[in-house]
């Protein structure tokens, strides 16, 4: 799929979203966005941190964990959360 077909299927799914859940979509792209301009300035330094070839320990260590609050249960539901606002089920 080429990016702009990405962004298309992204700007259509994001339409039928209600405004509780755009802030929510806000909130993970802010923190994506974070996560992934701290990771590009890191593979541009000599330096790289030792969790560099541990993925889960990055993300651990990231401040997208707890990033913002919503259902404690939302690691157990984030499958079907991900389905009802992609796909507006």
């Amino acid at each position: 799929m080429e990016s702009t077909e990405i962004k298309q299927t992204i700007t259509k799914s994001l339409d039928n979203l209600n405004l509780e859940q755009l802030a929510l979509v806000e909130k993970i792209l802010t923190e994506m966005t974070t996560y992934f301009k701290t990771n590009k300035s890191l593979e541009n330094t000599s330096e790289t941190p030792s969790n560099n070839d541990d993925p889960l320990a990055q993300l651990r260590n990231s401040d997208f964990i707890g990033c913002f609050s919503d259902d404690p249960n939302l690691s157990e539901n984030s499958e079907n959360i991900a389905q009802r606002i992609l796909y507006n089920v």
